[in-house]
């Protein structure tokens, strides 16, 4: 029988694999075809939003939601820094920046995750940020590894690069500060209005830009697909996962998302894989390994019974 751990870890790289495809995407949108970076993140998000809503009116699932809009200020914080702020700066990151780079870095955020985790009293164990870190130096390897001539141009590494860091920081910050909000009223809830709060906050930013809005198939396309799979379906999950584990547990599971995004930049973009790739995809995989690994201590409470948790359990409160 499949236990919670075991569930939450399967929806997080679910998600991650999913996201694997979002910087080739958006480099594909922006610096292929021109489309402006912040329209693209405005669009995407409000696709996203748009699936997000239509699922929670399937689902019937809106007497939830409702009540936590008792929250909305807190709510609208966390869209302004997960969706609004991560997903500007990913798109301006694959305007600047090849896809496999910004990949790497955004999805090193697990590293930030464990340290923010401290601040809101989860445990994290030194074997888990001894992966946290093994993870991190094999995405160092893939960054730092030599880079062979690329068919797309790179505007500027050093920006892309400190963008996508940005990025990481926000989606930290989303993933840790989300945690309270999933327990009080469920990840399928919390996720949908966030994505709905920071989708309004990029259109208002892409329209005071003044774009061009005419969109050919080509880009459209892009764009939903971008809504739909890597926001909707992904972050859903994501949320969903963080019902059932701790945010540093299953923040390393987006070291698989690098990986993806290499293999698809190289098939898609003509980005090509190097040798520090393939050494750097083994040490990530051993730094998810150690950080996502139940210790023996959790394994004994597992066995024996978890002690009561004295955070709220998910759904709202009376």
């Amino acid at each position: 029988m499949m236990t919670e751990r075991t569930r939450g870890l399967l929806l997080g790289l679910v998600a991650s694999a999913l996201w694997a495809s979002v910087f080739v995407a958006a480099r594909y949108a922006t610096t292929t075809r021109g489309v402006d970076p912040v329209l693209t993140a405005a669009l995407r998000f409000s696709v996203g939003a748009g699936v997000a809503v239509l699922y929670m009116a399937i689902a019937g699932r809106w007497r939830r939601m409702a009540r936590a809009t008792e929250e909305i200020g807190g709510l609208a914080a966390l869209g302004a820094v997960g969706i609004f702020g991560m997903g500007l700066l990913v798109f301006v990151s694959a305007s600047l920046t090849t896809s496999i780079n910004g990949a790497l870095i955004l999805n090193a955020n697990a590293i930030f995750i464990a340290v923010f985790a401290l601040f809101v009293g989860e445990r994290v164990p030194l074997v888990r940020f001894l992966g946290l870190f093994i993870g991190l130096a094999g995405c160092a390897i893939i960054v730092l590894g030599r880079t062979p001539p690329q068919e797309l141009p790179v505007a500027s590494n050093l920006l892309g690069s400190l963008a996508a860091v940005g990025g990481a920081i926000c989606w930290a910050a989303y993933t840790v500060a989300g945690k309270r909000y999933v327990r009080r009223w469920g990840g399928v809830e919390t996720s949908t209005i966030t994505l709905v709060m920071g989708a309004v906050m990029l259109i208002a930013m892409a329209l005071a830009r003044r774009p061009n809005l005419s969109l050919q198939l080509p880009e459209a396309l892009a764009v939903i697909y971008l809504g739909v799979f890597p926001t909707a379906i992904a972050m859903l999950m994501w949320y969903r996962a963080l019902e059932l584990v701790d945010a540093s547990v299953l923040g390393p599971t987006q070291y698989i998302a690098p990986i993806g995004s290499t293999l698809l930049g190289w098939a898609l973009l003509g980005e090509p894989v190097s040798a520090s790739f393939v050494a750097g995809a083994i040490v990530i995989v051993a730094g998810v390994y150690l950080a996502t690994r139940a210790t023996p201590d959790e394994a004994a409470d597992r066995a024996g019974g978890e002690p009561p948790s004295t955070e709220p359990p998910p759904g709202p409160s009376p």
